[in-house]
């Protein structure tokens, strides 16, 4: 029987924008949508949110189905303690590896754009710090956050588009709908299996909503603001820089550089470097505390806190070792992360059928604390 480590818990409200500010954090990695898709990616922004909708829904109806249980716990009521374990630690992997990646991309945003001087070790080391702190804190406290996040994106995003309407062009977008299908269908994976689908790691936070039957609605109202927050994003971007979106690291960033009204508003890229700053914060730090959960859930921990060091430490670590150059992150992120995530989606989708299968849970088993 496993022990139910953390105490807090969140409402559904805190749930829904704790989620949509996870999705706004993939603002940086949307640029490995350009390299398939490159004026057209809008296009697929909304066809990745159709795809992932219905497996979100499935995700959240199976937390619903093992209602108290995170992901981890569910694993072992379907397969049993050992092979629930074992397909335990291959889940927890996910986010472990995510967290790396995402150190990566925004200390290297931040080298290369904001502090070219500072050794990249420097700010990924302060940024970990301090996402470390918010999970040893505890998931209240990083749902508290969300709100204000999400809050504070809109209204930099919609700021920051109309003051670019003088420098934006209709026809960046022509001509439209010339993907073609093998295109159209790794633009949407690669949104698929990036910023949407890694919502995923939420069915270790579900169980902690104190209105478990809202808990649907909200992820996927959340998963919707982000990814229309997203749209926004890629809108002003495509409209503003046209061809150069697409062999831009940061194209967001770019774009509101041109932003120069009167020679008096200008360096508005200090905002969008601010809200990446804080998105990427929230997305980290959820993944951050999954991980740390996951893992002391299945070794019998009875706290979580002694783990949040070391994983601070390896990721780190990691994170400097990953990649050698942004040229090389791009090509992973278009071509090789895609595909291998998919083995970590399958996980859920998989449990569910064998859940169903075998009809689980049973009433007379009750259910686990």
């Amino acid at each position: 029987m496993l022990m139910k480590i953390e105490k807090g818990t969140i409402s559904s409200s805190q749930l829904l924008f704790l989620a949509a500010a996870f999705v706004q954090g993939a603002a940086l990695v949307v640029a490995f949508a350009y390299v398939v898709t490159k004026h057209d990616v809008w296009i697929i922004i909304i066809s990745g949110l159709a795809v992932t909708l219905p497996f979100l829904w499935g995700c959240v109806s199976l937390a619903k189905s093992f209602p108290g249980q995170n992901m981890v716990q569910i694993m072992e009521s379907v397969y049993g303690t050992f092979l629930g374990k074992g397909l335990s630690i291959l889940f927890i992997s996910f986010p472990f590896q995510v967290i790396s990646h995402n150190l990566r991309f925004i200390g290297d945003f931040f080298v290369i754009y904001m502090y070219p001087k500072t050794p990249l070790v420097v700010f990924l080391i302060l940024f970990i710090a301090v996402c470390a702190w918010a999970v040893r804190s505890g998931i209240e406290t990083i749902a508290r956050i969300g709100l204000v996040t999400v809050a504070i994106t809109i209204f930099i995003d919609v700021l920051t588009f109309f003051l670019l309407l003088g420098e934006m062009e209709a026809t960046n977008f022509l001509p439209m709908f010339e993907l073609s299908v093998g295109d159209f269908i790794q633009g949407t994976h690669i949104m698929f299996a990036i910023p949407y689908g890694e919502l995923m790691i939420f069915l270790m936070i579900v169980p902690y909503v104190n209105k478990i039957k809202q808990a649907k609605s909200a992820l996927l109202w959340g998963l919707t603001i982000g990814a229309a927050t997203l749209l926004i994003l890629v809108v002003r971007d495509i409209a503003a820089l046209g061809s150069l979106a697409n062999v831009l690291v940061a194209p967001s960033f770019e774009a509101v550089r041109l932003i120069d009204i009167a020679h008096v508003i200008t360096r508005m890229e200090l905002l969008v470097a601010i809200v990446l700053l804080i998105t990427v914060f929230i997305k980290i730090s959820v993944l951050y505390y999954a991980s740390a959960l996951g893992i002391a859930q299945i070794f019998g921990l009875r706290t979580y806190r002694p783990l949040v060091i070391p994983i601070a430490i390896f990721s780190v670590s990691f994170s400097m070792v990953i990649y050698d150059a942004a040229a090389e992150q791009m090509y992973v992120g278009a071509n090789i992360w895609p595909v291998y995530s998919l083995l970590f989606y399958m996980l859920p989708v998989m449990t569910m059928l064998i859940a169903k299968f075998r009809r689980l849970p049973r009433a007379q088993e009750g259910v686990r604390p």
